[in-house]
Parts: structure tokens; C-alpha cells; sequence
């Protein structure tokens, strides 16, 4: 698994109290000061839990003070750990549960698989003040409090698509990334960027159903020219390393000519994702909004029955930044925003926009200033936006596009108006 340092260190800021943390926090040096204390006492400390050695021995290996990037972390931490003890009302004391790719025993009780997610609950960290009660903590970074949002989801497009409910719908985007991609293709033949006589029975593919599927999919290509599918092929004929030349900033390749369509204005596989979603706005709205908010996480808990324990979920973004070179230390107050929070403001904007139903727009402005082969979007409903939400390809055209999400400012200016945020 991948360690994050982030959590190691927000785990190991727990363990001081908060004037220590603040005397720590005057310098660079004593951040650094802070590190090796860290290094020395955190293997030993009886605070921390972990799943397992491994898991254990992975996050202990993040500590390292002559590491400016793991300082930055250890200032993330301390802002985070701050965040949560005014959030939750706890001192020094308690355990800190590491959660890692297995959850300690302690807390495996927790975990929760549904949608389609393995962790669903997706606690980066969870904290105990007594055995009773718990609180799981995601957490996230940034370095400035008016930096952009911290994504809160990084799936490919079709996991957000959960259920039976979905199942149709999937199809039509399948159909539609077909339909788009394969002439795309015949496009690229046209301009000689793939040669005609290079794609077998070429005039017949593209001229029905199952052929423009095989121009997408490319399964019966010739693997001899082309290492991958003609639409994710990196060069062009003519290239020194034909279509496997691996020069994609030539304005000749097949990979540039791609990005660039997918970067147009009103881009026609953009477009046609949207118009799908709207459709069905109302079901893509409860899932996203379930899937990046964990909207249901207390649901399924309850389902447990776990009825001896209280848990609380809160999405906690540690902000800070740090120099090395100057000296200096930035920690700011973190962005605490609890479930219940969450569940406040959606219950708000039933009520504020009763006969108005979710939508989802493509940010235009955004979009424009891109030049990648994504699109912005915006989950809206009423006059506030919920969600920013991004669709790109990353590489290859033939898998899934990925997606990702941010809380949009509009609706947390709504959380701290009418939530208490």
C-alpha cells in the first residue's frame, strides 16, 4: 500500500499537547526538533494501533527530519490535530487507530463495505478518547487557506455508477465513448495520421454498429504496427517510430490530434456525458453526493448495531507550509467539516429549493481555460453549487475516464450560514 505522511504525522501531533505543538511551531528548527522527538518516542508510544507489522514499519519509515517535504507533513499534522481537538473537544490522551489497508481490531468494527467501495468508510485515521467513543477522521492537505479544494474522490467514471439502476445508463455512455472514439479514428485515417491500408477491412468497420466497435476496441489490430488500440496510439505512419514513436508533442501524432479534440469548445463526448447525467440527475446527484460525502456512512453503521459504541466521521484539511531556507513556519486553522454538517446543509437545501431538482452543468469558463482533454462540471441545485467535479482521460481513451470532486465554496459559505460550520 501507499503511505501517506500526512496521517503518520497527524497521528503522531496527537500524542503532544497542543502547547507543545505551538512552542514546536515558532521555527523551522523546531519543527525539525519536534521530528526527531517524533523518530525517538512514536515506535514505543502505546497510543498508536496499526493493522499490522507492515503496516506499522510503513508509516514509521515516513519520519525522517532532514526531510523538508516530511516537515511540510509534520506542519499539515499539527494543523489537523489542532482542528480536531477544537472540533471534538479532546485533550492529550486516547489511542489513534492508523487504519492503513487493514483496520487494528479495535476498530475493525467500523469498517464498512458498500457502493461498490471496499471503505466506504473512509477514515484515514480514528481516534478514541475512552473505548466508547470514536471519531474517524479523513483528512486532506493543502498549503495555503485560499488554495483550491483538496480532491475528495479519484475513481474511474463508471464506479460512481452503483446498482442496478445504473445499468442502462452505463450502456449509453459506453455507447456514446464508441460512437465518439471511432470517428475519431476514421477522422485520423482521413488525415493520414493512420494510414488506411493499416487497419484490415477498414471501409467495412466504419460503416456499421460492430466495425465501430472493433475501431474503438482495435482487439483484432495488427500487433505488429500498432501496441495498442488506434485510438490510444501515441504516433502516426510517418513518425520515425511510426505509430509506436512515443513523441506525443508532435502536432502529427495520433495522441496530440486526440487531445486536442478532446480539449475543443462544446466537446461532443463532453456534451453528450452531460446530457445523460441531467437525465438522470436526481439518481447521479444521490450517488455522487453519498459516494464523496459518505451522505449514508451512519446508515450502514447502524446496521451493525453497534449500539455500545458512538462513531463520528468528519472530513478534517490540515493547512500549512513551511521553509527551510527561510526559516519559517505557516500553520493555519484546519477545515473541519463534520457529517452531521453535511447532512445538515443537504436537509437545507431541501427545504430552500423544494420544487427545484439537482443539475449538472459543464463549467464553461473552467473548461475554456483548459487545454487537457478534461471538462469541468458543477453539481447545482437552486442558485448554489454543491460540488466541482471533473471528468479527464489520463493517457489512454480506451478505459474509463477518471473523475474527481471538490466541496465548491458556495456550499460551505451555505454549511457556515446555516450549519454552524
Amino acid at each position: 500500500m501507499a503511505y501517506e505522511p500526512s496521517e503518520i504525522m497527524t497521528a503522531a501531533a496527537l500524542t503532544y499537547k497542543d502547547k507543545e505543538l505551538d512552542k514546536a511551531s515558532e521555527s523551522y528548527d523546531g519543527l525539525v526538533a519536534l521530528m526527531s522527538d517524533i523518530k525517538k518516542n512514536i515506535p514505543k508510544s502505546k497510543m498508536l494501533e496499526y493493522g499490522n507489522t507492515s503496516i506499522r514499519n510503513g508509516f514509521l519509515s515516513l519520519i525522517d527530519e532532514k526531510d523538508e517535504k516530511k516537515i511540510k507533513d509534520l506542519a499539515v499534522g499539527i494543523s489537523a490535530a489542532k482542528g480536531f481537538r477544537e472540533y471534538s473537544n479532546t485533550k492529550s490522551g486516547g489511542t489513534v487507530y492508523l487504519t492503513g489497508n487493514v483496520l487494528p481490531k479495535d476498530v475493525q468494527k467500523f469498517q464498512v463495505s458498500a457502493f461498490g467501495m471496499k471503505d466506504y468508510n473512509s477514515s484515514d485515521l480514528m481516534f478514541s478518547p475512552n473505548g466508547k467513543v470514536f471519531y474517524g477522521l479523513s483528512l486532506k492537505k493543502k498549503n495555503k487557506p485560499k488554495a483550491p479544494e483538496p480532491t475528495l474522490i479519484n475513481k474511474a467514471f463508471d464506479s460512481i455508477l452503483v446498482g442496478k439502476q445504473f445499468d442502462k445508463i452505463k450502456k449509453e455512455l459506453v455507447d456514446i465513448r464508441i460512437k465518439y472514439f471511432s470517428n475519431i479514428v476514421i477522422e485520423a485515417v482521413s488525415k493520414n495520421i493512420i494510414r488506411k491500408g493499416d487497419i484490415k477491412d477498414f471501409d467495412k468497420l466504419k460503416n456499421n454498429p460492430a466495425g465501430k466497435k472493433e475501431l474503438f476496441e482495435a482487439k483484432n489490430r495488427d500487433k505488429k504496427k500498432f501496441d495498442r488500440a488506434y485510438i490510444d496510439t501515441k504516433g502516426y505512419y510517418k513518425a520515425k517510430g511510426g505509430y509506436k514513436d512515443s513523441n506525443t508533442n508532435d502536432s502529427k501524432s495520433m495522441r496530440y490530434f486526440v487531445n486536442r479534440k478532446l480539449s475543443e469548445k462544446d466537446n461532443e463526448l463532453y456534451t453528450a456525458f452531460v446530457k445523460v447525467m441531467n437525465n438522470n440527475a436526481q439518481l447521479f446527484a444521490d450517488s455522487l453526493i453519498n459516494l464523496i460525502l459518505k451522505t449514508k456512512l451512519y446508515e450502514q453503521l447502524d446496521v451493525k448495531e453497534l449500539n455500545k459504541f458512538q462513531f463520528n466521521f468528519a472530513l478534517i484539511t490540515g493547512v500549512a507550509d513551511v521553509s527551510e531556507k527561510n526559516n519559517t513556519v505557516n500553520i493555519y486553522s484546519a477545515s473541519v467539516l463534520p457529517l452531521e454538517t453535511t447532512l445538515c446543509g443537504l436537509t437545507r437545501l431541501e427545504k430552500m429549493f423544494k420544487n427545484k431538482k439537482y443539475e449538472i452543468k459543464i463549467n464553461k469558463e473552467k473548461s475554456a481555460r483548459s487545454k487537457g482533454a478534461k471538462v469541468f462540471l458543477k453539481l447545482i441545485r437552486g442558485n448554489v453549487t454543491l460540488l466541482d467535479l471533473e471528468i479527464r482521460y489520463k493517457g489512454a481513451f480506451t478505459p474509463q475516464p477518471q473523475f474527481q470532486a471538490t466541496i465548491n465554496d458556495e456550499y460551505k459559505r451555505l454549511l457556515a450560514k446555516e450549519c454552524g460550520m
